[in-house]
C-alpha cells in the first residue's frame, strides 16, 4: 500500500509541474506577443506600409511578424519561447488625425 501510495504522489507532482511549466510558458508566450504587437502598432503609426519583423528577445525568444492589408491591418504573430510556438492574431485600423496616425486595436487573440 505504501509504495503504491508514493508511486500515486510523485505522478500527482509530476503532473502538477507540468501544468505549471505549460502555464507559465503560455503567459510568457502572451507576454512575448503583446509586446510585438505594441511594437507593430507603433510602426504601423509612423509608417503604414510597414508588414512586419522579426525581434530577437533572447537566444530562446523571439516573435516574427507578419501584417497584411490596408483597412484594417491583419497582424499575425509567431512566439517561439525554446521548443514551444504560440500564434496570434489581431487587426487595427489606422486613422489619420492631422499630422498623426493612429493605430486602434479591433481584435486580438491566440489562434
Amino acid at each position: 500500500f505504501t509504495l503504491i501510495l508514493v508511486v500515486a504522489m510523485a505522478e500527482t507532482n509530476l503532473s502538477t509541474s507540468y501544468q505549471y511549466l505549460n502555464n507559465f510558458v503560455n503567459k510568457s508566450g502572451y507576454a512575448l506577443a503583446e509586446s510585438c504587437l505594441e511594437e507593430s502598432l507603433v510602426r504601423l503609426e509612423n509608417d503604414s506600409l510597414f508588414m512586419g519583423a522579426t525581434l530577437v528577445f533572447d537566444s530562446d525568444s523571439r516573435c516574427v511578424t507578419v501584417i497584411s492589408g490596408t483597412s484594417p491591418k491583419t497582424i499575425f504573430i509567431t512566439v517561439v519561447d525554446g521548443d514551444y510556438q504560440q500564434t496570434f492574431s489581431g487587426q487595427a485600423s489606422l486613422e489619420p488625425v492631422g499630422e498623426v496616425v493612429n493605430a486602434t486595436l479591433l481584435n486580438w487573440k491566440e489562434t
